[in-house]
């Protein structure tokens, strides 16, 4: 009978631990509420962004919409933003849970279709090989404001294999300058790296493109999505909701063959369409190329 009452003290202990576990205070938002505000924002931007006048006022208005639609007022949002910043783990929970969204909203209409600038690719030769969730979400704060990949090439790559990578991006921004990074690297079996980069100032459409005319055979792809840290970490600032949405993410590896001049000399079949780029040559070569 001593051991029964022992073991049921044990377990109401634990039981009262448990449910003595912190919490997110009552205070603050909690994250369902925070990233369905969040999706909101994205579903206002995106009707925004068919505005080309750039209208902030309409912007503000929808932003005030929102908050008035889930009952929150803009300082309850502003103090729980500041909590959730604090709380890392908090935050991506809350990041996970747009992202989650965003992803079943890809899927329903067909994001995963591969796609090279407007022209739609659905062949043997063309493979989405990005190995990540195809969406991104970044803040400007150094915990959540990067996303890196690399890609090791096994046997399905070949000699000549060009690289592109193609994504969309959405700011939500309540207030400042918008101002991102994508770079795509790729390092090839001599040891020579080809490098381009393009700044991600806008939501729209981004193509990043790696067109391999020295047709090496490819060692890896790296690369990196920055969001960058432009304000200071100040009260006010963790008081404004930025954040970059990365979607709709391929990386595209496509063969190429050679084809037959009338001379008798073999060129690319696929014709590139950016000639800008600048070798510099060292023990082992490095090859940047930069857009404009």
């Amino acid at each position: 009978m001593q051991r029964v009452i022992y073991c049921a003290i044990v377990i109401m202990s634990v039981l009262g631990i448990i449910s003595c576990k912190p919490g997110i205070p009552r205070k603050y938002l909690q994250p369902n509420k925070m990233a369905d505000i969040i999706y909101d924002y994205h579903i206002a931007e995106g009707i925004q962004s068919v505005n080309t006048t750039g209208d902030t006022i309409a912007m503000r208005a929808y932003q005030t919409y929102i908050l008035k639609k889930h009952r929150v007022s803009q300082a309850d949002f502003d103090s729980s933003l500041v909590y959730y910043t604090r709380h890392t783990k908090l935050l991506e929970d809350v990041y996970d849970k747009v992202a989650e969204r965003l992803n079943n909203e890809s899927a329903i209409y067909g994001g995963s279709q591969l796609s090279i600038g407007d022209e739609i690719i659905n062949n043997s030769d063309t493979t989405n090989v990005w190995q990540s969730s195809p969406i991104v979400i970044l803040s400007p704060y150094l915990a959540f404001n990067r996303k890196t990949f690399e890609i090791k090439a096994d046997t399905s790559y070949h000699e000549g294999d060009r690289i592109f990578l193609d994504f969309d991006t959405k700011f939500i921004y309540q207030d400042g300058m918008r101002d991102g990074v994508a770079l795509l690297a790729v390092t090839y079996s001599n040891d020579s790296v080809e490098v381009i980069s393009n700044s991600l100032m806008s939501s729209t459409h981004y193509h990043l493109q790696i067109n391999n005319t020295g047709r090496l055979k490819i060692k890896s792809i790296k690369g990196f999505f920055l969001h960058n840290n432009t304000q200071n970490q100040n009260l006010t600032s963790k008081t404004t909701l930025k954040m970059l949405l990365i979607t709709n993410i391929k990386l595209i590896r496509m063969h190429t063959k050679r084809a037959e001049q009338s001379n008798g000399n073999k060129v690319d079949s696929l014709k590139t369409t950016n000639d800008s780029s600048l070798i510099l040559q060292s023990k082992k070569p490095l090859m940047l190329k930069q857009k404009q």
